[in-house]
Parts: C-alpha cells; structure tokens; sequence
C-alpha cells in the first residue's frame, strides 16, 4: 500500500485509541471517586469530622429584675432591687457525633441521613452590654452581694426561653439541611433526603 494512501487510516487509528484511552481513563477515574465518595464510611467520617454545627443563632435583649418585695415601710428599711439590662446570643445546631451507620442509607447516588434533634448548644451573656440599670436598697440592708449574680443566671435562661419562643430550632433545622445538602452533594450523592425530627424546648413561664 502507498505509504500516502495509509497516512489518513494510521492518522484515524491513532485517534480512535487516543479517543478510548480517554474515555476509559475518565470513566475509571469516576468510578474509584464514586465508590470512595459514596460509601457509609466516608459519610459517617465527615460527620464526626464535624462534630457538631451551629446552624443559628439568636441576639436577644432582656430587662430583668428581682430583689426583696415587701410593703413600702419594709422595702424603705430593708429592701434590695436590681433592675438589670440583659444583652445575650442563643446559638442552636446539631450535636453530629450522635450519628451512626442506621442513621445512613445509601442506594447508589442516593443518600437519607436523619439527624438528631436541633438543640440549643450555648447561651451566652454578653457582659460588654449587660449592666445594671438601677439598683435600690434600704436604709437598714448592706445589699446581697450575690444578687447580680443571681438576676445574671436569670437574665440567661430568660434569654434562652426567648430565642425558643423565637424559633430557633426550626431556623437551625432549616439551615442544616440547606448545608448538609451542599456538603454531600459535593461527595457525588444526586438525589439527597436529610430527615430532621421535630424538637421543642422547655420554655420556663
């Protein structure tokens, strides 16, 4: 055969193996990704990884107070108020080191994982913007030295029980499933269910 002739076929040939090694090369690649990137094991791995997330938080201000109560005469002689001006955060998410292999099912590109239940993870004063507004005494009272220190406690459940009233559960369940939704999609799952139960907080009256 004429050595020209033959030029386009070896030229063809060249580029057909050319063609297959590619593709074979990504196909396998994409198959060792997907089996790693798939697996329970990877799943639960990231999970713990994380250990827990804050999904939401909540900034709340409150004015408390507390102290003696009593008849005028004994407030006069005797009494010791505080009205105190409580600035403080709520922050809700999800405790991740719960999760287990039952709480994973895969199916292919399929994955549901069911979370533990949102809870608040930490209340916190701020003490730069939390103050003591007023504060009375009577005559015959030195005042109690822990009586601050009494309304701050209560100054940080009320906090809390307003940020539950507030919905900060349902914002951290909602804000989880948009983020762990983007964390799994990026380890190749298509189809994505997170199950989220429901939670209520123990709100004190």
């Amino acid at each position: 055969m004429n050595v020209r002739k033959a030029a386009p076929y070896v030229l063809i040939a060249f580029l057909l193996i050319a063609l297959t090694l590619i593709l074979w090369m990504v196909f396998f690649r994409n198959r060792i990704n997907t089996n790693i990137n798939l697996s329970r094991s990877a799943v639960i791995k990231e999970m713990q990884s994380l250990q827990r997330i804050e999904t939401a938080s909540f900034t709340v201000e409150k004015i408390i107070d507390g102290g003696t109560s009593g008849n005028a005469l004994k407030e006069f002689l005797f009494g010791d108020k505080i009205l105190l001006i409580a600035h403080g955060q709520s922050i809700a998410g999800f405790d991740l080191s719960q999760i287990s292999e039952k709480d994973i099912k895969i199916v292919k590109q399929s994955i549901t994982l069911t979370l533990p239940k949102p809870q608040i993870l930490v209340t916190t004063l701020d003490n730069t913007q939390t103050r003591v507004y007023d504060r009375t005494r009577g005559i015959l009272n030195p005042g109690d030295v822990n009586l601050e220190s009494t309304l701050r406690e209560a100054a940080q459940k009320s906090i809390e029980d307003a940020s539950c009233q507030g919905g900060i559960l349902t914002q951290a369940s909602d804000n989880a499933r948009k983020q762990l939704t983007s964390l799994l999609s990026a380890l190749g799952f298509i189809e994505i269910s997170i199950q989220i139960p429901n939670a209520t907080c123990v709100v004190n009256n």
